[in-house]
C-alpha cells in the first residue's frame, strides 16, 4: 500500500466546471490510484491497487454505474441478493484509507 499521498499530483474531471464538490484522483508510483474529496481535502485519502481501480474503471465504461441501470437493479428482487453480494465485495476488496 502507498502509505504518504501527500506529494501527489491531485487532478480534477473537466465536468467540474470549477465546482469544489467533485472527486479527485491522484496516480501513484506503484500503479494504484489515490481518491480524494475536493471540498475537504484534509479527509481521508480511499488508496486503490492498478486491479481494483481497472475494474472501476471498466465497470464506468460498461455502463455499470448509469443511473438507469441502478435503478433497474434496486427495483429487482432477484438482484438485491447480488447487490449486498457486490457490496460485501467491496467491503473487503483491500480499498484503504491512508492518513497524511
Amino acid at each position: 500500500m502507498y502509505a504518504d499521498a501527500s506529494a501527489t499530483a491531485w487532478r480534477k474531471s473537466t465536468f467540474c466546471n470549477g465546482a469544489s464538490t467533485c472527486v479527485e484522483v491522484s496516480p501513484l508510483p506503484d500503479g494504484g490510484v489515490a481518491l480524494r474529496d475536493s471540498k475537504d481535502p484534509d479527509s481521508p485519502i480511499l488508496v486503490f491497487g492498478p486491479s481494483e481501480w481497472a475494474a472501476f474503471v471498466a465497470g464506468v465504461r460498461d455502463g455499470e454505474f448509469d443511473l438507469g441501470t441502478l435503478q433497474s437493479l434496486a427495483v429487482a428482487p432477484s438482484v438485491e441478493g447480488r447487490m449486498r453480494g457486490a457490496e460485501a465485495v467491496l467491503a473487503t476488496s483491500g480499498a484503504a484509507q491512508v492518513s497524511r
